[in-house]
């Protein structure tokens, strides 16, 4: 649940702090509007994509439901649906997400746990942690989809300094590695030969040998890993996986748990950026990464805003610099 949250911190603080702006300039330059709706809620407040959006379209969400993050969500809802195409696989992952999300809300806040998510989406002018977190996954997609545009900025100072991998393995698994049982040492030695044989590709061989049983029927592999990985893998495997290139397979190394062969599948970024980790630590990395992404869709779909005052400080809540980029955020200590 952890990971869950910090890998969400981000779209809470960018919606914080577009909407605190961008919603109180709204209100203040569209007040006669939006309060009575008297003038017919007629005022343009933004337009993306050719498309006018006027107070009317925010004052049943935003003033209805008293949730002053409903602007934002409207104009970033139509923005990730331009942009970004729903597949069902986004909508079981974004299914996931909100059983976790409901579960953490169940363990801590018991009975109430409904009522208060509730709450929290109509503040929002959302109807469900499906939906919300479908946006979430939208969003980071988006990010993806703009890394892959521009893998050399993001790309080769990342993949220089974590070396991400996607890796296979194979585990003889071990009560006490350094004090094997007569079975288990009899296990390792088969597999070993066996190996050696030749007669296997990885995938047939951890399929058929690896007592992990959650990579052996994927043909060992247990997908991104990279120097940091320490804290997901034991140290063995990951000091391994991260001296090997691609298509190299090691030898057997020892770790707390058995013996492992282990290979690297890929080094690409395409495939590593199809695991979750990845995305959660490229955006670790460039901290502004979502905001450029989001500030880049923006200019193609060709958002304005029709008062000079909400342009000017929804791009300082978003970081645009007078040239019309944002810095990469990214901050170096002495001996990075």
């Amino acid at each position: 649940m952890k990971n869950f949250f910090k890998k969400n911190w981000f779209v809470c603080v960018v919606a914080v702090l577009f909407i605190a702006i961008a919603v109180y300039f709204i209100y203040d330059q569209n007040k006669d509007v939006l309060w009575g709706k008297t003038k017919g809620g007629s005022g343009v407040v933004f337009s993306l994509d050719g498309k006018d959006f006027t107070a009317d379209d925010l004052y049943d969400k935003y003033f209805a439901n008293g949730g002053s993050d409903a602007s934002y969500t409207l104009m970033q809802r139509t923005l990730l649906d331009k942009a970004v195409k729903t597949t069902d696989d986004m909508k079981t992952t974004a299914a996931s997400m909100a059983e976790q999300y409901q579960a953490y809300f169940e363990q801590y806040y018991g009975d109430s746990a409904t009522s208060l998510i509730a709450q929290n989406l109509k503040a929002i002018g959302l109807d469900s942690l499906d939906e919300y977190c479908l946006y979430n996954v939208k969003l980071e997609e988006l990010s993806k989809l703009y890394v892959a545009d521009n893998l050399d900025k993001y790309w080769t100072d990342f993949a220089t300094e974590y070396s991400p991998k996607i890796v296979s393995h194979v585990l003889i698994q071990m009560s006490d590695p350094d004090n094997p049982t007569e079975d288990e040492a009899k296990a390792l030695k088969e597999a070993q030969e066996a190996w050696a044989s030749g007669e296997y590709t990885f995938e047939e061989f951890a399929k058929k040998y690896s007592d992990d049983s959650s990579s052996a029927v994927k043909g060992g592999k247990i997908g991104y890993i990279d120097k940091n990985s320490t804290d997901t893998y034991v140290e063995p495997l990951v000091t391994t996986a991260i001296s090997l290139k691609e298509g190299e397979v090691s030898e057997w190394v020892k770790s707390t748990y058995g013996y492992h062969l282990i290979t690297v599948t890929s080094t690409q970024a395409t495939d590593c950026l199809e695991d979750t980790t990845c995305v959660e630590r490229l955006m670790s990395y460039w901290p502004n990464l979502e905001k450029q992404a989001m500030w880049a869709k923006m200019q193609e779909l060709k958002t304005t805003f029709s008062d000079e005052t909400v342009e000017k400080d929804v791009k300082e809540a978003l970081g645009v610099q007078d040239d019309g980029t944002i810095p990469d955020g990214r901050t170096t200590t002495e001996g990075e």
